[in-house]
């Protein structure tokens, strides 16, 4: 089985992915009846060897600074699979909670393209911040890498950042409803969705 599917499999498995008859409202103040959090998910040790399958796979043979965002997870990600692939580290601290660090880059710059990681994308605002950071700290070609890409078509072509994703959520939702995962009146609310990322 492919390793997008074993990852769609297992996050409906895991119940990363929800359709709720309560809309849940969404980084980006949108309401919606889908919520996928991966927390949960790269916290058990199958999940987290899984999403770095992907990723090493992502990568193939070239090398990159491994970069976090202002998420919880990427941090943890980005730490995760640099140690695993034996890249760079670079942490992005985006506020000043903490000892007055807004906007600090930490780690050695090497003359390498860095990949932000994070869990899912959805208006991409932290990673863009991110990026900004990096650039001004002397990095040159920026990605972004995630699992899930919860953004309409519409807004993919336009973003100013490379992204590459294994899954979008409308193929993990068409997946959940084939597999059975959505049922009843979730169906409907699923194809609602759908037809939000399909504009």
């Amino acid at each position: 089985m492919p390793l997008e599917q074993r990852l769609c499999r297992a996050l409906w498995e895991a119940g990363a992915v929800t359709v709720s008859p309560r809309p849940v409202t969404l980084k980006s103040g949108r309401l919606s009846h889908v919520y996928v959090s991966l927390r949960h998910f790269l916290c058990a040790p199958d999940g987290l060897r899984l999403c770095g399958d992907l990723f090493g796979r992502h990568l193939g043979q070239r090398v990159a600074a491994v970069a976090s965002a202002a998420s919880l997870l990427s941090p943890v990600l980005a730490g995760a699979f640099a140690g695993r692939f034996g890249l760079p580290l670079l942490l992005f601290r985006p506020d000043d909670a903490e000892k007055g660090l807004a906007g600090q880059v930490f780690g050695r710059m090497l003359p390498l393209p860095v990949v932000i990681l994070d869990d899912v994308l959805t208006s991409g605002g932290t990673a863009l911040a991110a990026a900004r950071a990096y650039r001004e700290h002397g990095a040159g070609e920026v990605s972004l890498f995630v699992f899930v890409d919860k953004r309409p078509r519409s807004r993919r072509a336009d973003f100013p950042l490379p992204v590459a994703a294994p899954l979008a959520l409308g193929e993990v939702l068409r997946f959940g409803i084939e597999a059975g995962h959505v049922t009843g009146a979730a169906v409907a609310l699923a194809g609602t969705e759908l037809e939000y990322l399909e504009r």
